[in-house]
C-alpha cells in the first residue's frame, strides 16, 4: 500500500510540474476608427470550407458608398482568408501551451535466462515525463501569442486596404458616371451646333467647310461618349469584384461627388494621428515576437530533465520494488550558440524595419497631403472661377454665332474650353477624394465620410 501511495504521489507531482494548458482569449487588436462601425467578415470553425453566408445582398438599385463598403467588408475573399490566419494563429497558441506527453515504458529483464522463457523474466513498468527547464514553455507561448497578435494586425491592415480600395473604386464609378453625363451633354451641344451650322450654310451665311467641321465635331463627341460608356462599364465591374461578384447588379453609384471640405486638416495634425496606422503597430509586435524568439532560443540552452518512476516485479520471490530514474543531456558542444546569435540579428533587423516603416509612412503622408491640397485648390478654382466664366463665354459665343456676330471657330473654341474645364473639374474631384481616402488609410481615422 505504501509503494502504491508513493507511486501515485510521484505521478501527481509530475502532473503539477508540467501543468495544464489554459484556454486563451482572442488577441485581435482594437479596430481603427476608420470603418469601425461597418461589420466585417470573421472566420469561425463553422464556416471553414463553406461559402460565406450572404448577410448583405447587392440590390438592383442605386448603390451608396456605405452599402459598397458593407458588401466588400463582409464578402471580400481575401479578407476572409486573413481572418482564417487569425484563427489558425490562436489555435497554435493553444497548442504551444500544451506540455509534453508522458511516456509509458515496459521492460522485461532476464528474459529467456537458463531457457526458462518468460517465467524467469523480471517485468517492469515505468512512467516517464520530460520536464521543460529554463521556462521554455513560457517563451514558446509568448512566441505563439506574438504571432497571433501579428496575424490580428495583418487582418486589420487588410480590412483597411479593402475599405480604401472599395472607396477608390466607388470614386472611379462616380467619376465615370460624371464623365458620361458630360460627354452626353457635349454630344447634344455638338448636334445643336451642327444644325445651326447647316442652317447658316444653307442660307449662304457660312462656307460649306463649316458644315464639315461641325459634323466632325459631332462625331468626335460621339466617340467620346462611347469611350465614357466603356470606362463606366469597366469601373462598375472593378467595384463589384471587391465583394466577389462576377458582374455588377447595382444600377448606379450614388454619392455626393462634388462635396469637398471647406478647410483641410493640417499636415501636423495628421502626423499626430499617424500613430494609429496598423503597420506601425504590426512592426512593434514584430519586435516583440523577435524578442520572445531570442528568449526562447536562450532557454533552449538549458537541457530538459526527464524523470521516470515505475514498479518492477521479481518472479523468484514474487516481490515488487519501486524504480526511479532521471536523464539529463550534457550541453558540452551544442549550447544553441548559432540560433541565439541569429535571433539577436533578427531582433536588430525588426527594430530597424520598425524605424524605417515610421519614416516611410511619414514621408507618404506628406506626399499624400500635398496631393490632397493641390486637388482641393484645383477643384475650388475650377468650380468658383473658371467654369462659371467659361459657361458665360460659351453662351455668349453661341448666341452671337446665331446672330452672325461671331465666327463658327469662336463657338467651337468656347465649347471645347468649357468641356475641357468641366473634365478638369471631374479629374480634380476624383483626385481629391482619392487622396483623402489615402490619408484616412494612413491615419486610420475618418475625415471626409
Amino acid at each position: 500500500m505504501l509503494k502504491k501511495s508513493m507511486t501515485s504521489g510521484f505521478i501527481a507531482i509530475l502532473m503539477l510540474t508540467v501543468g495544464c494548458a489554459t484556454q486563451r482569449k482572442s488577441v485581435m487588436p482594437q479596430p481603427r476608427p476608420l470603418g469601425r462601425d461597418i461589420p466585417s467578415v470573421h472566420a469561425t470553425l463553422n464556416n471553414i470550407n463553406k461559402p460565406l453566408s450572404p448577410e448583405v445582398v447587392e440590390q438592383k438599385a442605386s448603390l451608396s458608398l456605405r452599402q459598397a463598403l458593407v458588401l466588400a467588408l463582409m464578402k471580400n475573399p481575401e479578407l476572409e482568408a486573413f481572418s482564417h490566419d487569425v484563427r489558425a494563429a490562436e489555435a497554435r497558441t493553444l497548442q504551444a501551451d500544451l506540455p509534453p506527453n508522458p511516456e509509458m515504458e515496459f521492460e522485461l529483464e532476464s528474459f529467456g535466462r537458463d531457457g526458462e522463457g518468460y517465467d524467469s523474466s523480471e517485468p517492469s513498468v515505468m512512467l516517464g515525463q520530460v520536464i521543460e527547464m529554463g521556462r521554455k514553455r513560457l517563451w514558446r507561448v509568448r512566441v505563439a501569442e506574438a504571432k497571433s497578435e501579428l496575424a490580428g494586425w495583418n487582418y486589420e491592415s487588410k480590412r483597411l486596404d479593402v475599405f480604401t480600395q472599395t472607396a477608390h473604386r466607388f470614386t472611379e464609378v462616380i467619376a465615370a458616371q460624371q464623365r458620361l453625363e458630360l460627354t452626353q451633354s457635349s454630344m447634344k451641344l455638338a448636334e445643336q451646333t451642327k444644325r445651326t451650322a447647316d442652317e447658316r450654310v444653307k442660307a449662304g451665311k457660312e462656307p460649306p467647310v463649316h458644315k464639315l467641321k461641325a459634323m466632325a465635331e459631332m462625331e468626335m463627341a460621339r466617340l467620346d461618349k462611347s469611350e465614357a460608356e466603356n470606362t463606366l462599364m469597366l469601373a462598375r465591374h472593378e467595384l463589384a469584384t471587391m465583394w466577389g461578384a462576377d458582374q455588377p447588379i447595382f444600377v448606379k453609384a450614388d454619392g455626393d461627388f462634388a462635396s469637398i471640405l471647406e478647410t483641410l486638416p493640417s499636415k501636423d495634425v495628421l502626423h499626430e494621428q499617424l500613430s494609429s496606422n496598423p503597420e506601425l503597430a504590426s512592426r512593434k509586435v514584430a519586435v516583440k515576437l523577435k524578442q520572445a524568439t531570442l528568449n526562447s532560443e536562450k532557454a533552449a540552452r538549458i537541457p530538459n530533465l526527464t524523470v521516470a518512476a515505475g514498479v518492477q516485479r521479481f518472479e523468484e520471490d514474487e516481490t515488487h520494488a519501486l524504480i526511479f530514474g532521471f536523464g539529463l543531456p550534457l550541453p558540452l558542444f551544442d549550447r544553441n550558440q548559432g540560433n541565439i546569435t541569429a535571433a539577436k540579428h533578427d531582433l536588430a533587423k525588426a527594430e530597424a524595419e520598425a524605424r524605417a516603416t515610421g519614416i516611410q509612412l511619414s514621408a507618404q503622408l506628406t506626399r499624400t497631403h500635398a496631393r490632397l491640397t493641390s486637388a482641393h485648390q484645383r477643384a475650388q478654382v475650377l468650380r468658383l472661377k473658371v467654369i462659371p466664366a467659361m459657361e458665360k463665354t460659351f453662351d455668349a459665343a453661341h448666341k452671337g454665332y446665331k446672330e452672325g456676330k461671331f465666327d463658327f471657330l469662336d463657338v467651337l473654341d468656347a465649347q471645347r474650353t468649357l468641356f475641357s474645364a468641366k473634365t478638369e473639374m471631374i479629374d480634380a474631384l476624383s483626385d481629391y477624394h482619392t487622396a483623402l481616402t489615402d490619408i484616412e488609410r494612413l491615419t486610420g481615422i475618418s475625415i471626409g465620410y
